[in-house]
């Protein structure tokens, strides 16, 4: 009887399968590893609970469009899905996660059914939308963005389904219009969510309406409506971005520099191959382990093979193959979602390049039916046959190999993130912070000892001041008024600060004090030292 059932229903336990691997890849010690919190996702958590609770974010915006940041502007939507999450999970550090690994999911699935309508009309459409679903759900670049605060992980979902919506809809000749509806809401959303967005989409739109030009064209009077709710959609970024500070995170991009056009251009070719080169793609090249573990790349070479069949399929192809249109969209989510990251002063930069994603995994399927169209027709696959007289046994022979061998790199990646990546990472995420405001709340509310004067704390690891509004859970108008006046901020801690009566000193590991007379030591996950804590003398002799 169950066995029936599983033969039946095979495809959906297969998809259940591939969810239930990444629940357990995206949760499992979500608040543990990585290890620490970085300042974003502190200022994501914070500002959540504040406009949760105030309305208004840490600096009394009221309701923003844009959240100032350490000298940057966050788009909001991430920041009042968090505010959801802590006001019902506390302040937490899994609280703060949680919206990231749960819209992991939905992209996971999202790439799943997206695949499956791609291949809507081939003999293995089910088995490439598996196969897309597992390369997602096993990519170290998901896996890393899944686990912590980036925002662009949630708005890779938002375009993936956003994606759907438009397929779906160009294939029904837009006579569904709830779904460019929900196309347009989508979009904006991930607009909302994440900078990288702002210039990935709009190419993304351009090269879609390109390629599929006639149809559109056709049908322009349907479409006129959701196009006009999606750019209604945008009036507040648009007011946001010129009377605002929505266009702030242009400062980080080449085309704040003084270099000439050429030079410009120049930069801009060179920071895609960096993305596309080997260093990025196969070894993880990053400039901080906030943006990647650093370890058997952002693709696996099973993958990366995959990839390059599938850019050989292009070249092959005849232009007048059903498919076609859709590997030229491949190749165009890959262009699009690596022109935010090309641009930046900071490459390669995993994060903002995030939104190519996609664009790899569907021409890695496009690869494989390449490989197995060229496989089946071989001489070799044609005369031999398995024991039991079966057909295909050198495909069969190829995919179990591609398969066992992805397996080994999802294992070996996965083992490295949990023990080795979580342990380096330390510095990275600012491990200790955490614990530390934990701590020194104690002191300065007096709970189980005195209450002190005075907060003396490094700045050593940079911001402090939102971990101590987040541990506090700190009202954003009390902050403003001095709610945070016993805490004294400083780049450097001298034994100057111990002739201070009743205080709280609190040293990072970089700080030469007396450690041996220490009251409180918190270490890192790499076994360092995060944090030294002293408390003077209540009264000065």
């Amino acid at each position: 009887m169950i066995g029936t059932v599983l033969n039946k229903h095979w495809y959906f336990f297969s998809v259940l399968g591939i969810l239930l691997i990444a629940v357990f890849i995206r949760f499992y010690q979500l608040a543990d590893v990585p290890h620490g919190m970085t300042w974003d996702e502190a200022a994501i958590g914070y500002n959540g609970y504040a406009v949760v609770h105030t309305r208004r974010d840490e600096w009394l915006n009221f309701l923003p469009v844009s959240f100032m940041s350490f000298g940057d502007y966050k788009a909001p939507l991430a920041i009042y899905m968090n505010g959801i999450s802590t006001y019902l999970f506390g302040m937490n550090l899994f609280a703060v996660r949680l919206p990231f690994a749960v819209f992991s999911l939905l992209a996971i699935l999202g790439i799943i059914i997206l695949t499956e309508e791609i291949f809507e009309t081939h003999r293995y459409k089910k088995l490439f939308a598996l196969l897309a679903g597992v390369l997602i759900t096993t990519s170290p670049w998901h896996i890393h963005f899944s686990r912590a605060g980036f925002e662009s992980g949630i708005a890779l979902a938002f375009i993936i389904w956003g994606l759907l919506f438009c397929i779906k809809a160009l294939k029904a000749d837009f006579k569904k219009p709830h779904l460019l509806f929900g196309a347009a809401v989508l979009f904006d959303a991930a607009i909302y969510t994440y900078h990288s967005a702002k210039i990935a989409l709009p190419v993304l739109g351009f090269i879609f309406i390109v390629l599929f030009s006639r149809q559109i064209i056709t049908n322009l009077k349907r479409i006129v409506l959701p196009l006009t709710i999606f750019v209604v959609g945008l009036i507040p970024f648009i007011l946001d971005s010129v009377f605002g500070k929505g266009l702030t995170r242009a400062g980080v991009t080449i085309f704040s520099s003084d270099l000439g056009l050429i030079q410009k251009l120049a930069y801009v070719i060179k920071s895609y191959a960096v993305h596309l080169s080997p260093e990025f793609l196969l070894r993880g090249e990053t400039t901080t382990l906030r943006h990647g573990a650093g370890y058997l790349g952002v693709l696996f070479i099973t993958t990366f093979f995959l990839v390059t069949a599938g850019v050989i399929s292009i070249l092959r192809q005849s232009k007048k193959s059903s498919s076609f249109k859709y590997q030229l969209l491949s190749l165009g989510i890959i262009f699009a979602g690596l022109l935010p990251a090309s641009v930046a002063m900071e490459v390669p930069h995993a994060n903002r390049a995030l939104l190519a994603l996609p664009g790899f995994i569907f021409l890695a399927v496009f690869g494989l039916d390449y490989i197995i169209n060229i496989l089946e027709k071989s001489k070799l696959n044609i005369q031999v046959s398995g024991t039991h007289k079966e057909k295909n046994i050198v495909v069969k022979s190829f995919v179990g190999s591609m398969i066992a061998i992805h397996v080994l790199f999802s294992v070996s990646f996965v083992w490295h993130y949990f023990t080795n990546f979580a342990q380096a990472s330390t510095n990275d995420f600012n491990d200790g912070y955490l614990e530390a405001f934990r701590l020194a709340q104690k002191y300065e509310t007096g709970e189980g000892t005195e209450p002190v004067e005075k907060i003396i704390f490094t700045s050593d690891y940079g911001q402090p001041y939102i971990y101590a509004l987040f541990v506090r859970k700190t009202n954003p108008i009390w902050y403003q008024g001095g709610s945070l006046i016993k805490y004294e901020f400083t780049d450097k801690i001298n034994m100057g600060d111990f002739l201070r009566k009743n205080t709280l000193i609190v040293g990072s590991g970089m700080d030469d004090l007396p450690i041996e007379q220490a009251d409180h030591i918190i270490y890192g996950a790499d076994g360092s030292v995060r944090f030294q804590f002293f408390r003077t003398k209540q009264s000065v002799e």
